[in-house]
């Protein structure tokens, strides 16, 4: 598929759809332990043979724990929650950067930004799914832990400074290409 090319620059400007990205974070995080005893309890087991078999077999105990985990994985998907981030246009973005300007003591030290703030401030302004106001960001910061901030502030940012390209994905063409193969 080629693409088209518009005939002016006001087709141009309303073909336009900000970037978007989103982020699943799991807000249960005490059931992350939970899964990484499980996963080490499966390792032990599957390294037991079944007893009353020659070959080994299955272990009953593993098959077991397997279950459990599948089930645990779903109650995490139960408390996991997807923020959607959409890219702001260029001029928001710099009312935002100037709006958070450094102290003057970060400034001596080369910042050009509140990095606190800032933060803040563009998870709130392009958060799209939950909405959230620069208050209620600043709360969820401080209930988050750093990895978890960090990856909705990365979010953010990549909406509005990194490029668009077309993605490959590299699971679906072996899908496709084993689908290929299989039909043949």
């Amino acid at each position: 598929m080629t693409a088209t090319q518009p005939s002016a620059i006001a087709d141009i400007i309303g073909r336009v759809k900000r970037p978007e990205k989103t982020v699943p974070i799991c807000l249960a995080g005490d059931l992350q332990a939970e899964f990484e005893d499980l996963e080490r309890d499966l390792q032990i087991a599957r390294d037991q043979p079944a007893e009353g078999t020659l070959a080994g077999g299955a272990n009953p105990m593993a098959t077991q724990i397997a279950q459990q985990i599948m089930e645990l994985r779903e109650r995490m998907r139960e408390y996991t929650t997807v923020f959607r981030f959409r890219g702001k246009p260029r001029k928001e973005y710099s009312d935002i950067l100037a709006a958070c300007p450094p102290s003057d003591e970060d400034r001596e030290k080369g910042a050009e930004v509140d990095w606190e703030k800032f933060s803040v401030a563009l998870v709130s302004a392009c958060a799209v799914e939950p909405v959230m106001s620069v208050d209620e960001a600043g709360q969820l910061a401080d209930e988050l832990t750093q990895a978890q901030w960090d990856s909705l502030v990365t979010a953010a940012f990549a909406v509005n400074k990194r490029d668009v390209d077309v993605p490959f994905s590299f699971a679906a063409s072996a899908i496709l290409q084993n689908s290929r193969k299989n039909s043949k």
